[in-house]
């Protein structure tokens, strides 16, 4: 979507002054943002800043944001975004958002209003990729699961053997900036790196495969790819069953993209030697003994939780939020293209 002109513009909701109306909602609120910043943003604005600790309801979102021309949000405060939520802000012209994926936002319905959607896709590329390599690590090392053994949490008799990744085979589903910054972390390890991607971009030392090829090629596959809005699990029965016996999978996205009693079944059965996601898995406590054997290794969304990118984000969610507010937006989700399937043949 392009924006002719600020948010704010007379006509479309402008507060007297001719300055629009921006809701900022997060956590921290106003220390969401560097203070400069926000002093730039109420200079542009009539700004106010929403300190939440939870996911807001519809009702409670609606009433909130009920004159905002441009939202600012973070995925732990938003409700879905959606027809419905919508319809009830008649004034909004932008949204910001301060993640990188968007899997709780219809980008329909956005098209279909003519909102903008802003993200924020560089901003925590390094981290996520860190910790996803770290993940692995712990799968191979069985770390985790030492440590719990050193505490007491587990049987002293529970196996801690690991394998060594250095030779072994990492598929990348989604070989974008993050999946391409763990290509590059993975070979320093000695591992051969393969990927599929629907739009494939060159990346040193990748060769990218078929979509069958990968699952059944790979000791390790990776989900390096976006969720579309209300969409099935991408990995499912058949693509872990085509994985070679014994490989692991990590998931550093969303838990959905996989389907947790496909998975789970082939943990049990020993088909999968582990799983590790940076989310929470849907299942709950038919899970905790695999949980407990190290198994299953769950990191509840924080691999980009860094100094870093706690700094880095502020900054950049600033910058977009601004460039909303003067009609010239950044990282523009193009409203007409759904999050790509990068499992689609």
């Amino acid at each position: 979507m392009k924006a002719s002109g600020p948010a704010g513009a007379p006509g479309r909701g402008g507060t007297d002054d001719g300055r629009p109306r921006l809701v900022v909602a997060s956590v921290q609120g106003r220390k969401s943002l560097p203070a400069d910043r926000v002093t730039d943003l109420e200079r542009v604005s009539r700004a106010t800043f929403l300190s939440r600790d939870h996911t807001l309801t519809a009702e409670e979102a609606t009433a909130l944001f009920a004159d905002a021309e441009v939202l600012a949000i973070t995925p732990k405060v938003s409700p879905v975004i959606d027809e419905d939520f919508l319809e009830a802000l008649p004034n909004l012209r932008g949204i910001c958002l301060h993640a990188t994926g968007y899997d709780f936002v219809d980008p329909a319905a956005l098209r279909r209003r003519g909102i903008t959607l802003s993200t924020l896709p560089e901003y925590s590329t390094r981290s996520v990729a860190e910790q996803t390599l770290g993940l692995l690590l712990a799968l191979s090392s069985r770390l985790h699961l030492a440590n719990d053994r050193s505490r007491g949490l587990v049987h002293h008799g529970t196996s801690l053997r690991g394998f060594e990744i250095a030779g072994r085979t990492l598929g990348i589903i989604g070989c974008g900036r993050i999946g391409g910054t763990l290509a590059r972390l993975a070979q320093a390890l000695d591992m051969a790196t393969i990927a599929y991607d629907i739009d494939p971009k060159p990346v040193p030392g990748v060769t990218y495969v078929t979509r069958d090829e990968l699952f059944e090629r790979s000791d390790v596959v990776t989900l390096h790819c976006p969720l579309p809005f209300d969409a099935s699990p991408l990995v499912g029965h058949d693509e872990i069953r085509s994985m070679l016996p014994g490989a692991v999978l990590l998931n550093s996205s969303r838990a959905a993209l996989v389907d947790d009693e496909a998975v789970i079944a082939a943990i049990r059965d020993g088909h999968l030697r582990g799983y590790a996601v940076d989310d929470e898995l849907i299942g709950g406590p038919e899970v905790e003994d695999l949980l407990t054997e190290g198994r299953i290794l769950q990191t509840g969304h924080s691999a980009w939780w860094t100094d870093e990118v706690l700094d880095r984000g502020s900054h950049m969610w600033a910058d977009a939020i601004e460039a909303m507010l003067l009609g010239r937006p950044t990282a523009v989700v193009d409203p007409t293209v759904a999050p790509s399937d990068a499992l689609a043949q």
